[in-house]
């Protein structure tokens, strides 16, 4: 019977083994393809891993189950063999494990999505998610489990939650990964990381991945003499380069045995590899670890460290868009504008300068609409603002972009002195010119109002300080038309508390449905601008009432356009000219501003601005006093 790892580390030091991932590739198996689905796929390369590190002096092997959680494998169309693969992976393990001494670790991983705020799952969800694939490994029998690569402190802890359901006894290493400022990238300090894991119920702790073997030693270093529980280390080979499209890490079998050293040396109980190692590299670590004894290290009190707040900056606000919508009293007009599909922005210029001539407050810049390749919306807009004067608001959506590509683009635009966006979900990518795409999300839109709202702040997604704070006028979108009211109202809300500052609206042609929407208070808590399409033809009134989602247009608008096709192009048109106008006061009497989404039909905008009771009497109805700084 193998011992108690627990019992071990009161005195040993143990050797884990390195990647599985990488060394997966390096040996043929595809880059971007889930690893677990390989026990089942290809399990005589799985176990000749497993083989190669037994034989390279591993005391601990590593299921291949990292990946094997529900929402990696369905993205991946695996989800249906995520019990089977799940098992395969601890039996390959266990039969090249056979004997006393090596120990099968049940790997868990992080499940690819963020938890709330910034992500779609609950706590309940994450839980639940765990608790499925940690049963499995249990009931294989592994001899503890490894909860390995995590930057979520929250996610991790309710892994090791999820397993103190399921067994009080098993053992657990919770291992977290750290930049080299010893912090997560979500801003929390290694010390205090460690901490909560071990409240939480993990039996050690550690650090693994994103870093090589010198910065994860100094990392360790500053933390060992503060935590409670055995320490393990699992550094990355470096920094990986690209050399002819293969991807390479530079630390080698011989330098990873000299830090080996100084892990020991230091107070490390466990000393393992992460991405970039192979066999090799554990075979030359086995001889300054094997048969070590642990150093004693006395223990210090722990110190946990707060990011220092952002300081606080003044500034005159520049941006007259924002400043009416400050202004209960404004009736604020924005048109839409579609980025060029090439790099000519020419036609998007000349439309925003005639907009300006209109007297619109601003241009709203779409982002990659219907999931087809244009222009950056930030681009276009930046080049609006700069040749024509006039405010811009530009869309920007979660679906391209992971977490640092978000923060960076917003930085930009900000430092390009934009200063209003719309967060959008973005169109499916299968109904745009790459269906093949990968949809990122790493953040769903309350998640991104959340980012924008930290960034007003003065603090990234971490919590570290940025400097200069942004200033963005937050929009989030609406449909007053919904078909279930409660719950659009309750999404609203969610917004709203996210950290919307004002919204804009589907295009609605229901003045009913709008009445019923301004009759909840939530939505008088922020500006709403109501959108505007001017049917220009029946075949288009059609289009939006049956094919759009959410989009309702009442059966008398479109008898309305039929009678006026029978009579002919002319009078159709001007029918849904006509029919704009009226909803153009309606709204006028009803919200806080209109958002016209002409298609490039910019002498409807003019028609349509000038149907518009006069400015200071277009707002005899004060609804919604919130600001949009």
């Amino acid at each position: 019977m193998k011992h108690d790892i627990r019992e071990r580390l009161k005195t040993d030091v143990l050797l884990a083994d390195g990647a599985m991932g990488t060394l997966l590739v390096s040996r043929g198996a595809a880059p971007g393809t889930p690893r677990a689905p390989l026990s089942i796929a290809q399990p005589e390369l799985v176990r000749e891993i497993y083989d190669d590190y037994v034989e390279a002096g591993t005391q601990i092997l590593t299921t291949n189950t990292w990946d094997a959680n529900r929402v990696k494998l369905s993205r991946f169309d695996w989800a249906d063999s995520f019990e089977k693969i799940n098992r395969a992976s601890v039996r390959l393990a266990h039969e090249a494990a056979a004997g006393e001494y090596v120990l099968v670790a049940g790997d868990v991983g992080p499940l690819g999505q963020l938890v709330k705020p910034y992500g779609p799952l609950t706590k309940a969800m994450v839980r639940e998610l765990f608790s499925e694939q940690i049963r499995i490994l249990l009931e294989e029998k592994v001899d503890f489990l490894l909860f390995e690569t995590f930057s979520s402190t929250l996610e991790a802890i309710e892994a090791i939650r999820a397993a103190r359901d399921l067994s009080t006894q098993i053992p657990i290493l919770a291992s977290m990964t750290f930049l080299a400022d010893g912090k997560t990238t979500f801003g929390t300090e290694v010390a205090g990381a460690f901490a909560r894991l071990e409240e939480a119920g993990a039996d050690i702790v550690g650090l693994n991945c994103t870093i090589g073997p010198q910065e994860t030693l100094e990392v360790f270093q500053k933390v060992v003499s503060q935590t409670g529980v055995p320490v393990a280390v699992m550094p990355n080979a470096g920094y990986p380069w690209n050399v002819s499209g293969r991807t390479v890490y530079p630390a080698t079998p011989d330098y990873f045995r000299e830090v080996a050293h100084d892990f020991v040396k230091a107070g490390a109980a466990i000393v393992g590899g992460c991405c970039g190692t192979t066999p090799a590299h554990i075979a030359a670590m086995a001889r300054e670890v094997v048969g070590k004894k642990r150093v004693a290290i006395e223990r210090v009190a722990r110190v946990f460290v707060s990011a220092p707040a952002a300081p606080a900056t003044e500034s005159f606000e520049t941006s007259p868009l924002k400043r009416k919508l400050a202004d209960p009293k404004a009736f604020v007009v924005t048109v839409e504008i579609e980025p060029p599909r090439g790099t000519d922005t020419s036609a998007a210029l000349d439309g925003a300068q005639l907009l300006r001539s209109y007297g619109v407050d601003a241009v709203n810049v779409t982002d990659n609409p219907m999931a087809r390749l244009r222009m950056s919306s930030i681009a276009v807009a930046h080049m609006i603002r700069h040749d024509t004067g006039v405010d811009t608001v530009f869309h920007f959506s979660p679906r391209d972009r992971n977490v640092l590509g978000i923060q960076s683009d917003l930085l930009g635009a900000a430092g390009l002195g934009i200063k209003a966006l719309l967060v959008v979900g973005g169109d499916p990518l299968k109904i745009g010119d790459y269906p093949q795409g990968h949809f990122v999300g790493e953040v769903d839109t309350l998640g991104l109002l959340r980012i924008v709202r930290g960034l007003n702040a003065g603090v990234d997604i971490a919590g570290a300080p940025i400097g200069t704070s942004t200033s963005f006028a937050i929009a989030c979108a609406a449909n007053p038309a919904a078909a279930d009211l409660d719950i659009e109202i309750s999404k609203l809300s969610a917004k709203i508390e996210a950290g919307a500052t004002f919204a804009q609206t589907q295009p609605v042609y229901d003045v009913a449905a709008l009445d019923r929407f301004f009759a909840r208070p939530e939505a008088r808590l922020i500006p709403v601008l109501v959108g505007l399409i001017p049917p220009k033809s029946l075949k288009q009134a059609l289009y939006f009432a049956n094919e759009v989602p959410g989009m309702v247009v009442p059966e008398a608008i479109l008898t309305r356009m039929r009678k006026a096709a029978e009579k002919g192009p002319e009078f159709e048109a001007e029918e849904g000219l006509a029919i704009g106008l009226e909803l153009a006061r309606a709204i006028a009497e009803r919200a806080r501003g209109i958002h016209l989404m002409p298609m490039a039909r910019y002498d409807v905008v003019k028609r349509v601005l000038e149907s518009l009771p006069a400015r200071d009497e277009s707002h005899h109805i004060a609804i919604g006093a919130g600001g949009a700084s």
